[in-house]
């Protein structure tokens, strides 16, 4: 828990309840970000380590299935659950173990195609991006933090030499690991040739239960001519996920025939970021938005299917390569269209057009041609398409790698 509500290291026992009624025991770990804590605990924390530990003499799993490490836990609970006689298994689910910022999307706002040498993946955290802070203060922040690099460090900001002991640690502990579960073809690709063998890595798309989606499958009437085609974004407002291009194509769309007399609008479910980019959506959002951009409330994940349910097509504009992202597989499950960036994660599970349609990541002017078209074309379901695994044949794939 990251919210500070108990000390630091307070470990809360506590029990959820599955679908048929049966009591799971559930250990909630409080540890608050902190940004005067040193650069290691984000990825090595010993205290979270003898925690985990607690947990282990408790429950004595047989396995032990991971989904992140890093950010409150520690890379290295894989080699104490290792020494406690576990089987191992990590589900890749970002970049953050070979990239500190997660998504190899850089200061400068763009994909980096890393993992780079330390040296360059050194500047890339300590470097503020445009919207951190204030302009000013991010010309500030950038004049010092250079000048402490240049020293050394001086023990506050990131050098070669941390980035480099980052990389160790987290190679020593993905050592402790019997198997990964990649996403996407691009993961795996990716964390192979970071160094990960190829027999310890399965392929395997994320899968849920589709039942609640069969609802959303019929689309909302147009029931009068001036009734609005609606469009759903549906994640955070950072920079990575593409919103600024997809508010750069409203803009085109608005200026231009025949669009701009057709009724439509784009639906933005999501919250800004806190920590870096926390200026991002304030400027995004900046001036009179206007009666097309409707900024709406974050859903609790069970609402998914109704939200969907209401929406004409699903956008994910994101310019970071994304693994195989919920909304779009929400979006199939419901038979709604996706307009999709090309970004390898994405393009893997949208098969166009038969899911619907892509663009070039970061064009606004081609993203505004795709969903111009789906204004004018009005396909807003697509019934032959569905989730790409069923949870049934997912459940079978992963209790297969827990037995080894």
């Amino acid at each position: 828990m990251r919210d500070g509500a108990e000390p630091r290291y307070t470990l809360e026992r506590a029990s959820a309840q599955t679908l048929d009624g049966t009591d799971v025991p559930v250990y909630l770990l409080h540890n608050a970000g902190d940004p005067k804590k040193r650069f290691r605990a984000s990825y090595q924390d010993d205290a979270v380590g003898e925690r985990f530990e607690e947990v282990l003499a408790e429950v004595a799993p047989d396995v032990v299935h991971f989904t992140y490490l890093l950010w409150g836990l520690s890379v290295e609970l894989t080699t104490r659950a290792k020494a406690a006689g576990a089987r191992t298994i990590v589900t890749l689910t970002d970049y953050g173990l070979l990239c500190h910022r997660g998504q190899m999307f850089d200061w400068r706002l763009t994909h980096c195609h890393g993992p780079h040498p330390p040296e360059v993946c050194a500047r890339c955290i300590r470097e503020p991006s445009s919207f951190d802070f204030s302009p000013a203060r991010v010309a500030v922040r950038r004049v010092v933090v250079r000048a402490a690099a240049a020293l050394g460090g001086l023990g506050r900001v990131v050098v070669a030499d941390d980035l480099a002991e980052r990389e160790r640690v987290v190679r020593a502990a993905l050592d402790d690991v019997d198997h990964f579960i990649a996403p996407t073809a691009v993961f795996r690709r990716t964390f192979a040739g970071w160094g990960i063998p190829e027999d310890k890595l399965t392929e395997l798309v994320y899968a849920f239960d589709t039942a609640p989606y069969e609802a959303a499958r019929t689309a909302p009437p147009l029931d009068h001519p001036a009734a609005p085609v609606r469009f759903g974004y549906m994640g955070q407002f950072t920079p990575h996920k593409g919103i600024e291009t997809l508010m750069e194509a409203i803009r085109i769309m608005q200026a231009r025939l025949p669009e701009s007399v057709e009724p439509w609008r784009v639906h933005l479910f999501g919250r800004p970021a806190g920590g870096r980019h926390r200026h991002f959506a304030k400027r995004v959002f900046a001036g009179e938005l206007g009666p097309r951009v409707v900024v709406e409330q974050p859903f609790e994940p069970h609402e998914a299917p109704r939200v969907l349910g209401q929406l004409h097509a699903v956008v994910v504009p994101s310019e970071w390569d994304e693994n195989a992202p919920l909304t779009v597989l929400q979006a199939r499950a419901a038979g709604v269209p996706v307009v999709g960036s090309d970004m390898a994660g994405i393009a893997e599970v949208v098969d166009a057009p038969r899911h619907g349609r892509l663009f070039p990541a970061g064009d606004a002017e081609a993203l505004a041609d795709v969903l111009r078209a789906v204004v004018l074309e009005r396909e807003f379901r697509l019934p032959g398409t569905r989730a790409p695994g069923s949870l049934d044949e997912h459940i079978g794939t992963v209790l297969g790698l827990y037995s080894g």
